[in-house]
């Protein structure tokens, strides 16, 4: 794990306190480290103005989505958040999770372009009760309570993965798989990474999905409840 120590705020009068450990993957633009090691983006950026603005003491690391979840499931658990997480019934029987800290744009699934199978503005369900359609979900990942259910209640065949959205994007222009889902945040950053242009995809909305990914911050029950009650009551007033 990759620690940042520029990173690391104490909070006046708190030197001897134990810092809360805040563990982030590298997802540019919703979370990730600037050129001079510092923590920043759409998700990142409110949760550090929080916990700043709340006197909470923290240090920033830069951990695998894996090993997050590993740490979550530990029995002896450290004082710490996950940054970005989705909140889940599976995820909160082993941590809580915090206010929103940053709420995405309408989600949507990706094709290729000029996939007949596939059309835009139709409900959920008839993409994923379509068996013919093959589709990449990564493991470990939530897409929000209302596709995961979707996903399960339409019995969806869907392909478990580790890829990361660059390969994703390459087995989608080789016409390999017909859609994974993703942000319009995480799309945008990976469409320019990928040096290949837009038109090569085509987005598919949902007519019934509107809502956007509520980002919050998912702790560990180590946590204080003083701690994680003043870290929400900093969030709620930054978001006034």
């Amino acid at each position: 794990m990759k620690v940042f120590a520029l990173s690391l705020l104490m909070a006046a009068g708190a030197a001897s306190a134990q810092p809360l450990l805040i563990h982030y993957t590298q997802s540019p633009p919703l979370q990730y480290a600037d050129s001079r090691g510092v923590l920043t983006g759409h998700a990142a950026a409110p949760a550090i103005a929080a916990l700043t603005a709340a006197g909470i003491p923290f240090v920033v690391r830069q951990t695998p989505a894996k090993q997050q979840l590993v740490l979550m499931q530990a029995a002896e658990q450290e004082p710490a958040c996950m940054l970005g997480w989705l909140q889940t019934p599976e995820r909160e029987r082993v941590g809580k999770f915090s206010e929103v800290v940053y709420e995405d744009k309408r989600p949507f699934a990706l094709t290729w372009s000029g996939n007949p199978a596939m059309h835009d503005e139709e409900p959920l369900k008839d993409t994923l009760a379509d068996k013919q359609l093959r589709v990449v979900v990564n493991r470990g990942v939530s897409y929000g309570v209302v596709i995961d259910r979707g996903l399960l209640r339409y019995k969806t065949p869907t392909i478990p993965s580790s890829a990361d959205t660059q390969q994703l994007l390459d087995m989608l222009r080789r016409h390999s798989i017909d859609y994974f889902f993703i942000t319009e945040e995480e799309l945008d950053e990976a469409i320019k990474a990928s040096g290949y242009p837009a038109s090569h995809y085509k987005r598919i909305y949902f007519s019934d999905l509107y809502k956007g990914y509520a980002r919050r911050l998912w702790c560990s029950k180590s946590v204080p409840d003083e701690t994680f009650k003043r870290l929400n009551g900093a969030i709620v007033r930054l978001h006034k």
